[in-house]
């Protein structure tokens, strides 16, 4: 996956006259502080700030908001697959960040019509705006910002999609379930959550599906059915997205790869029931001679199947399906 082009042009306009020095370490040490607090049952230690300036909005910029817009690309990618005749004209994206899940709704569904971006930290909002501001996208150019804090009472209108990217894990444990159900509340058609793709971020999306499956959401994606989630407590569900890196991108971490592996986990629910699929691949395919091993979510369950070229039709099907593909 590739950045779009404004994307990439904002991006790098914003980070006119970094220095490589500075940014890669000021790089480290945010990446240093959301390691530290993400997924803490109190949130990050006391008195920790992810984000303390214009200096950290610029290196989240270039380490980080490339790497969630691949990811909430993909995931929104299955929402909309599932929902084929479905088109948001609204968005609601809370502890937006820089706007990567805004940026990855107008390249899912064109005909987004507004956003509002909730966002804590007015580094943030400032670098966020003016990323925006540089698309001709009018939901991106028009998009409202607003500063809030999550834990804290905050209100908003109703909105077609609801996005929480990379934020859950950010907030003490007892906030968790209660935005979940705000978010939900909030949200007229779908939600989406995305985290890392961790066992502990893992863990917070098998919560959030739970609490949103007993509260009488539809299960779309990445999920093939309604029921508790099957897999085993020391497993976790996540999936993978290539990404093309920026020479910023490579600057601020230090890296030779002109890629990265972006690993995320994520859930997306809906008022309405999603397009029916067979089977959600769970792991990477293993080749092997003379067969193809697939691990797979399906409707009764979690299954391990074999695939071998006797099969002619399935030996091409498998031979075509990637780790997080619907079948």
């Amino acid at each position: 996956m590739d950045l779009p082009n404004e994307m990439r042009l904002a991006l790098d306009a914003a980070l006119r006259g970094a220095g490589r020095v500075e940014l890669r370490a000021t790089a480290a040490a945010l990446s240093q502080r959301y390691r530290a607090g993400h997924g803490a049952a109190n949130g990050p230690p006391e008195g920790v700030s992810y984000v303390r300036g214009s200096a950290d909005a610029a290196a989240y910029a270039a380490y980080r908001m490339p790497a969630t817009y691949a990811a909430v690309t993909a995931a929104m990618g299955a929402l909309a697959a599932r929902l084929p005749d479905w088109v948001p004209r609204s968005l609601l994206d809370a502890g937006a960040g820089l706007g990567a899940a805004l940026w990855a709704a107008t390249e899912t569904w064109e005909d987004l019509g507004g956003a509002e971006l909730i966002e804590a930290e007015s580094a943030m909002l400032a670098l966020g705006r003016q990323i925006a501001a540089r698309s001709r996208h009018p939901a991106l150019a028009a998009a409202v910002w607003r500063q809030a804090n999550l834990t804290e009472p905050w209100q908003s209108r109703s909105h077609d999609l609801v996005a929480a990217t990379y934020v859950l894990g950010e907030l003490p444990d007892a906030a968790r379930g209660p935005l979940v159900d705000q978010l939900w509340a909030h949200s007229s058609q779908a939600l989406l959550l995305v985290e890392p793709g961790t066992p502990q971020g893992w863990a917070i999306i098998r919560a959030a599906r739970e609490r949103l499956r007993t509260a009488g959401a539809c299960i779309i994606a990445p999920c093939p059915h309604q029921g508790a989630c099957p897999l085993a407590d020391d497993d976790w569900c996540h999936f993978s997205q290539r990404l093309a890196r920026s020479k910023a991108q490579r600057a601020s971490k230090g890296a030779d790869l002109g890629y990265e592996d972006e690993k995320f986990a994520y859930v997306a629910v809906a008022r309405i029931p999603g397009t029916p699929i067979a089977a959600r691949v769970l792991r990477r395919p293993l080749v092997r001679p003379g067969r193809i091993e697939l691990a797979l979510c399906t409707p009764t369950g979690l299954h391990h199947e074999i695939v071998t070229r006797a099969n002619r039709e399935r030996w091409r099907m498998a031979r075509d399906v990637e780790w997080g593909d619907a079948l």
